[in-house]
């Protein structure tokens, strides 16, 4: 994986599809280095992703998101990137991505509901309607984006490792 397309493995998909889990068992498989672009946006800021959506705004969070995304594609050490799942929103960042092998990662459209519900409303469901039609207008509009960046799609409906073999499979052959 020396080529500059191979350089990063970015892994996107809906809120709470096992982006996190999925990669940090990659890594550990693979032995590249795991980064979570959240996490990697709360260090920089010193607050939670909510904290800052919540006190600066959306469009302050996306522009924080896409600079910590550049500095994180820019490194020298190829590494396993785990988006957050509204990351494929900004052109910016399709962009960004496009040069690096992505993998999508899915897994039952109820699951993700009640995985999402589970903790609370989130913010990027707004206001508007029943949590279901909210998960189900913000599912909608992101699918598709994530279907056409993706160099592959990987269920994580059953065992991480398999979901992880899966993205092997597909990264050697």
């Amino acid at each position: 994986m020396n080529k500059k397309k191979d350089k990063h493995i970015v892994l996107m998909g809906f809120k709470n599809a096992g982006k996190t889990v999925v990669g940090k068992e990659l890594a550990r498989r693979t032995g590249m280095p795991f980064l979570d672009l959240d996490d990697e946006i709360e260090k920089q800021a010193s607050m939670k992703c909510r904290e800052i959506v919540q006190t600066q705004g959306e469009k302050a969070f996306r522009t924080i998101e896409t600079e910590t995304l550049k500095k994180v594609l820019a490194t020298d050490t190829p590494s396993i990137v785990a988006l957050g799942g509204g990351a494929i929103l900004a052109a910016e960042n399709q962009e960004l991505i496009r040069e690096h092998k992505k993998a999508l990662i899915t897994g039952d459209k109820n699951t993700l509901f009640n995985r999402i519900i589970k903790k609370g409303r989130p913010m990027i469901f707004g206001k508007e309607g029943t949590d279901r039609e909210a998960f189900e207008r913000v599912y909608t509009e992101r699918e598709p984006m994530y279907e056409q960046l993706a160099d592959m799609k990987v269920d994580n409906s059953g065992k991480v490792e398999s979901a992880v073999e899966e993205i092997i499979k597909h990264l050697t052959s």
